[in-house]
């Protein structure tokens, strides 16, 4: 009976001990694993730009947009610098002030999880920019995949205003491709 009630206590003592050592707290040394879907939902952050072969603006714009299943949503696009980088900062103003702030542009994308599966790959599918009340249609290009880092819940994408046409003519005087990068973090 001694030898039975001995085996009985240290099973119990075993299984005790093992749920302990099982429950440790050391989850935050485990990867994020994510999906695609991560990237869903409502971004701020500040979008920089920069001609060809020049450094990024000191001061970026702060903006907001929108992820949702398959593309960017920006309900208010900062289009000012390209307006401004146009026209110069005189004869900008009208067509600024005539077009507001409400300038919606979309970027449609397919996504992709990485090996780690720790950041979505997105490859932008980029439309052209049409500013209607000027006239104005700029190309815009995605030469690099967006990321979003599913632990950090940063967004960071590139995308290029390539070219300029104002009234289906490209731009007089040719047009220096601008560089307009984006560091956004989820809400």
């Amino acid at each position: 009976m001694k030898k039975t009630l001995k085996w009985s206590l240290m099973m119990m003592l075993a299984v005790v001990g093992l749920t302990f050592a099982s429950c440790s707290d050391d989850d935050d040394d485990t990867p994020t694993v994510g999906t695609v879907e991560d990237v869903n939902g409502e971004f701020t952050g500040k979008m920089t730009y920069a001609k060809e072969a020049k450094e990024a603006a000191a001061t970026g714009t702060t903006l907001e947009l929108k992820v949702a299943n398959d593309s960017i949503q920006f309900e208010k696009f900062p289009y000012q610098a390209l307006v401004v980088e146009l026209l110069g900062e005189e004869a900008s103003k009208p067509i600024i002030e005539e077009i507001g702030e409400s300038l919606s542009y979309k970027i449609n994308y397919t996504a992709t999880m990485n090996a780690a599966k720790d950041s979505v790959v997105m490859t932008l599918k980029p439309e052209p920019l049409k500013i209607d009340v000027a006239g104005v249609e700029v190309t815009i290009e995605a030469e690099k995949t967006a990321s979003y880092a599913v632990k950090d819940k940063n967004l960071k994408f590139t995308i290029k205003a390539a070219n300029v046409k104002v009234g289906g003519i490209d731009f007089p005087g040719g047009w220096t491709p601008m560089d307009l990068s984006f560091d956004m973090k989820k809400k």
